[in-house]
């Protein structure tokens, strides 16, 4: 076991010590007050009833109670937990064994085994369970066998006032015991659950803050310390690959005392003059009445992560430069061949040469668009922001794309378009949007299909609406429509060629102008894709473009 595990160990073992000891401590002492009053009026009952010999045990049972707790603060654990067992079954059996089951005497033997299951080892109050059953078979076949019977007459006891008292304290104090054990058992029960569930955070690799609402720190684990440094509720964060200090008002844990569900991934810890860059989540929390009470923050590592996303991209991207520059020679010469450049092919060889111009133009766009995926991840794409009439646009949109779309036997249909509609957008970027979408849409929809192009007007934002005829998005599929590499189709043999980032960098590009891509579908009729883009040059289109 290691040394962090064994202290925790030792921490759990004397919180549960010290339960226990408040829980012997308690019965000892209620017990002896109690004594006080019911061992004067036992002995009163035994003049009255005849039945001293019977009441002798009462009073030796009194004086160890009192002798007891006068002393149980001094005793060790086990031993007055022993005693205490051993002074109920010096009450119960006694008066099981004179008056049968009709003592409250049968009680005591029980509660031996309850006490027993809080203070020991299950076994022990196994074993106690064990003698109390056979002493109540052998408390029965003796009064069947008529070994045992009750001394005097019963009516005596009925209409004794002392005896009444004394049944009505007996049952009192067997509550009070029944009680005071449930509610020690329960607190050892939570004592322990709380060691386990800090046990398996203090594990944890990820660091874990939490913060009451009067912004002082509730409980951190251990890798939060080693993460974020002596004062995990203030570490010295930095907005990440920047000397500007993280906003406090934006930490996670401060976030969330506000109510709010963040996560971040662009802050940076620095400790011991190194910096690690961090992914951080920030969740409320409510108590019982569903009071905001507290804030949780979690924080992770990612430095690592980001080194090799680093690695990658820049491997992917010197590739992708390597392979783009002789690939778009290869499909240039294609292309001029094709042209009858240097005369007229023969059928067989222009029918292979079309194959790899058409197969170099796709290995062109996948590059392309990986190069278009790594620039918007990186925050180095760039835009050329303009006044652009949305109506010629849309028109070019439609003509360039007008052959594809014939391929596949769809026809593009736009609306008419006001001359009036302007935006400020980046034209060939905005174009590169309407393409994806189109060829989407012609590529999935249905053959002798029309794919509509319509333009409204909605509160200051113009929307484009590209609706198609096909099969309709998949219900599973539509929550990871927008990801990179994302296909509905995922088998190995595509029924349509594509590279899966089209709509990843249409969003990202949309989401740039200031608007929104969206989209509606249903299967078996069609889907439509919205492009949402404010009408007039915006503060916010100057920020994405800066």
């Amino acid at each position: 076991m290691s040394q962090p595990q064994s202290t925790s160990t030792t921490e759990l073992q004397h919180q549960l010590s010290t339960i226990r000891h408040k829980f012997t401590n308690s019965l000892w002492r209620s017990f002896a007050l109690i004594a006080l009053i019911a061992v004067p009026l036992s002995i009163l009952r035994s003049f009255n009833t005849g039945w001293l010999a019977v009441y002798t045990v009462h009073l030796v049972v009194g004086t160890l109670l009192v002798s007891g707790a006068l002393i149980c603060h001094k005793m060790p654990l086990r031993l007055k937990g022993g005693l205490l067992i051993l002074v109920f079954w010096l009450v119960g059996l006694p008066g099981a064994l004179t008056f049968g089951f009709a003592s409250p005497g049968i009680w005591w033997l029980v509660l031996s085994c309850l006490v027993a299951h809080v203070l020991y080892q299950a076994r022990v109050a196994l074993l106690l369970a064990l003698a109390t059953f056979l002493s109540m078979i052998g408390t029965a076949f003796g009064f069947m066998s008529g070994y045992l019977s009750i001394p005097v007459s019963i009516s005596r006891y009925v209409t004794d006032s002392a005896s009444w008292a004394t049944y009505i304290i007996v049952n009192c104090i067997v509550f009070f015991v029944v009680v005071r054990t449930f509610i020690t058992y329960t607190a050892s029960l939570q004592v322990t659950t709380q060691h386990q569930f800090r046990q398996w955070i203090d594990d944890l690799p990820m660091g874990v803050v939490v913060q009451g609402k009067d912004l002082q720190p509730y409980y951190h684990n251990k890798a939060a310390k080693e993460l974020l440094g002596p004062a995990p509720l203030q570490p010295s964060a930095f907005i990440a690959g920047t000397d500007k200090v993280y906003p406090a008002e934006q930490m996670p844990a401060a976030k969330a005392l506000s109510g709010e569900t963040s996560q971040t991934e662009d802050m940076e810890i620095e400790q011991d003059g190194i910096r690690r860059q961090m992914q951080a989540w920030g969740r409320p929390g409510y108590n019982e009445h569903g009071e905001l009470t507290f804030g949780i923050a979690v924080y992770e590592d990612i430095s690592a992560r980001k080194q090799l996303d680093l690695l990658k991209n820049r491997f992917v991207s010197t590739v992708s430069h390597e392979l783009r520059t002789p690939l778009t020679s290869i499909h240039g010469a294609l292309g001029l061949i094709l042209g009858n450049a240097l005369g007229e092919p023969e059928p067989k060889i222009r029918a292979m040469l079309e194959l790899a111009e058409k197969n170099s133009q796709r290995l062109i766009r996948l590059i392309n668009d990986i190069l278009d995926m790594q620039k918007i991840e990186a925050g180095q794409m760039i835009f050329h922001f303009a006044k652009v009439q949305l109506q010629p646009l849309l028109h070019c949109a439609v003509e360039q794309m007008a052959g594809y779309a014939e391929q596949h036997q769809v026809t593009l249909e736009l609306d008419t378009v006001s001359d009036d509609l302007w935006l400020w957008a980046d034209s060939n970027r905005l174009m590169q949007v309407l393409a994806n979408l189109l060829s989407n849409a012609a590529k999935f929809s249905f053959a002798h299909s029309t794919v509509q192009i319509k333009v409204q007007l909605l509160n200051e934002q113009i929307r484009i609406a590209i609706i198609d005829q096909g099969p309709g998005i998949d219900e599973e599929f539509k929550a990871f429509i927008f990801r990179p590499f994302s296909q509905s189709d995922t088998s190995d043999v595509r029924n349509f060629g594509g590279t899966g980032l089209g709509l990843s960098i249409s969003k990202s590009i949309v989401e740039h102008h200031a608007g929104t891509l969206s989209f509606e579908s249903t299967l078996g009729k069609g889907s439509s894709f919205y492009i949402d883009l404010p009408i007039r040059e915006s503060a916010s289109i100057q920020q994405l473009s800066d």
